[in-house]
């Protein structure tokens, strides 16, 4: 099928191979397994099940979704600020699609940053907390996200 239909259904209801599936995949996508030998044993599912499903079952919640951040910043006007957040941004797989900073006044710079985080291997929310780490930022918040 080229377009399948898409739905979402309570886990509940649905066959046991299909929440392990998912929740092999969630091993996977939070490093708790290695491999998809190892993530299928700890759910103590075949590894022929998981491929033959993989690609058909994903978290509502989960990254493997697009997503689409928006973000809004205040930073210091200091030098290093912003490549500390691109390169952040980057060791997490998350790819920056536009970056909108105005002029600092009083040192302090209004941003914002639209991330593609499809291929993060992190949650939005921790990518706000690791953003406010970094030296420099004021503030992070979210202001959007498809």
């Amino acid at each position: 099928m080229d377009n399948p239909e898409m739905f979402i259904i309570a886990s509940d209801i649905l066959p046991e191979v299909f929440r392990k599936v998912a929740a092999a995949k969630r091993l996977l996508r939070n490093g708790d397994a290695a491999t998809i030998q190892q993530a299928c044993k700890m759910i103590k599912l075949s590894r022929s099940a998981f491929y033959k499903y993989k690609d058909s079952i994903f978290d509502f919640s989960s990254q493997e979704r697009g997503k689409i951040i928006i973000l809004f910043m205040k930073l210091n006007h200091t030098p290093g600020v912003l490549s500390d957040i691109i390169n952040l941004i980057a060791s997490n797989k998350g790819n920056i699609i536009t970056i909108n900073q105005n002029i600092p006044i009083m040192d302090t710079a209004a941003m914002t940053l639209t991330v593609d985080a499809k291929g993060m291997d992190i949650t939005p929310d921790d990518l706000v907390e690791k953003l406010i780490q970094c030296k420099g930022c004021k503030t992070v918040e979210i202001v959007g996200m498809e």
